[in-house]
């Protein structure tokens, strides 16, 4: 599949990113009520999720152009679909467990994460065991959206599923201690990832594509 070359620019409105199925009722819960818990101050606006590329992108529009604005949003939606199905195609389902927490932060600011473990259902027979396929995924994605390298602001692409924040390192610290002595190890299937997208900075994030793994299925984008 080739790059995605749309004029575009990236908006914290749109994400894509690994989010637990409707199924996984389990691992929705224990997430929901630790950041509950955890007082995240995200948790109206995210659901509980790993983001692969965000901030994501949205379109550049051209107002030189013969085509009106809806017509480049029009194309701006098929190019995305087509990108986002050929990627897809190229990476099979997965299983995720969360057991791990970490932090990131320092005295000014701190972030409690969960960390989320992936492995192949049913691992191909050439597949080497070396790379996790949510790690993998992230670099394909990012090889097709390449303005998208946020994730991997500190040099490599750490997943992570935010729980909550906080004023420094050392209050993270002291929540992931907490977190971790009541946790119960927690598993679900990735069938799919998806594209979310929210209306203005206190918006919640909604499902604007579900995009599924390891199928030639089309990526549709649902109607905003």
């Amino acid at each position: 599949g080739n790059p995605f070359t749309f004029p575009s620019r990236k908006s914290h409105c749109l994400t894509i990113c690994l989010v637990p199925p409707p199924s996984a009722t389990t691992a929705w819960d224990r997430l929901s009520n630790v950041r509950r818990e955890l007082k995240d101050p995200g948790f109206f606006r995210w659901p509980p999720h790993a983001n692969l590329l965000y901030p994501f992108l949205e379109p550049s529009f051209d107002k030189e152009s013969d085509k009106s604005k809806e017509e480049q949003y029009s194309e701006f939606r098929e190019q995305l679909s087509i990108t986002l199905t050929s990627v897809a195609a190229q990476c099979k389902p997965f299983d995720v467990e969360i057991d791990t927490f970490g932090t990131f932060g320092g005295k000014d600011r701190g972030v409690l994460w969960a960390h989320p473990k992936s492995k192949y259902s049913a691992p191909a027979a050439d597949y080497d065991g070396d790379e996790e396929p949510l790690i993998a995924l992230q670099t394909l994605l990012e090889n097709h959206f390449p303005s998208c390298t946020d994730q991997r602001k500190q040099g490599s692409f750490t997943p992570h599923m935010t729980l909550s924040h906080y004023a420094n390192i050392t209050d993270a610290l002291e929540a992931k201690g907490r977190v971790e002595s009541k946790w119960e190890s927690t598993s679900f299937h990735v069938p799919e990832i998806y594209l979310l997208q929210r209306k203005g900075d206190e918006g919640q994030f909604k499902i604007l594509a579900k995009i599924p793994l390891g199928l030639e299925e089309e990526v549709k984008l649902f109607d905003e």
